[in-house]
């Protein structure tokens, strides 16, 4: 795959993962009953609902987890698809990567949540729990940064063209 091909494809992705991040945050990704009381719930509803039973620690991480993490990941993206080619910002460019791979081991967190929401939807009679659409764009704008950070090698920082032997 060219270099060329890599930075589109980078590109598409995390302009795909900007439009998606919006109904992410906007739409419940998911409807929790507990004892016969049905609510939906939002990303930042579930951060809510967490901190206000008391698990303030856990809502933390899900805050992190679920909307800062994503939200930096694109944002790291975005600025170093936007400076690419400018041969004066490659030692900040080489930091922001660093930092986006750092923030990325957060984004792993999101499966172990999903596991603990699993247990919840088998207690059955005492609680259940319902996917949403808003799941699905979370989702989506999670696989859109993997993808797009995986499309864009380091080695583009340096060599533009994504040929080693041109390094300047």
């Amino acid at each position: 795959m060219t270099a060329a091909v890599r930075l589109d494809l980078a590109r598409a992705l995390v302009v795909a993962g900007i439009v998606l991040y919006v109904p992410a945050n906007i739409l419940p990704v998911m409807t929790i009953t507990v004892t016969g009381d049905v609510e939906p719930l939002t990303v930042l509803g579930g951060v809510q609902e967490l901190y206000d039973s008391g698990l303030w620690p856990v809502a933390g991480v899900v805050f992190l987890a679920s909307i800062v993490v994503p939200f930096l990941k694109l944002a790291c993206l975005s600025w170093i698809l936007l400076l690419h080619g400018t041969p004066h910002l490659r030692p900040q460019r080489t930091a922001v990567y660093r930092i986006l791979h750092q923030v990325g081991t957060w984004s792993m967190i999101d499966v172990f949540l999903l596991a603990i929401l699993a247990a919840v939807g088998q207690l059955g009679i005492l609680a259940s729990v319902q996917p949403e659409p808003g799941g699905l764009f979370f989702a989506a704008v999670l696989l859109c940064t993997l993808f797009a950070a995986e499309f864009y090698k380091p080695t583009l920082i340096w060599n533009p063209d994504g040929d080693p032997q041109t390094a300047q």
